[in-house]
């Protein structure tokens, strides 16, 4: 994802480069200007996807976990009634 970006600015190899650590080998025949740019084109697109999946996961953590709902137990109803109507 970063290094895709990267390559609307830069080769794929220098995007590659980049990535990995090595703008030192890069400053010579780029601007520093250019490899900031490139590089920060990149993280921002790495960072929307990460925080696009962190709210599709939320959103679903929302709606597929439920809570327990309260049991009623049918056979206890019609003495607990009785009961009830006695006093």
């Amino acid at each position: 994802m970063l290094t895709s970006r990267m390559q609307d600015t830069l080769s794929h190899d220098a995007a590659h480069t980049l990535a990995g650590g090595g703008a030192g080998a890069l400053r010579g025949p780029l601007s520093e200007h250019t490899l900031r740019g490139a590089f920060a084109s990149g993280l921002d697109s790495a960072s929307v996807a990460a925080g696009v999946t962190g709210m599709v996961a939320g959103a679903l953590v929302l709606v597929l976990v439920r809570t327990p709902r309260a049991v009623t137990d049918t056979a206890q109803a019609p003495a607990k009634r009785a009961a009830a109507s006695r006093a």
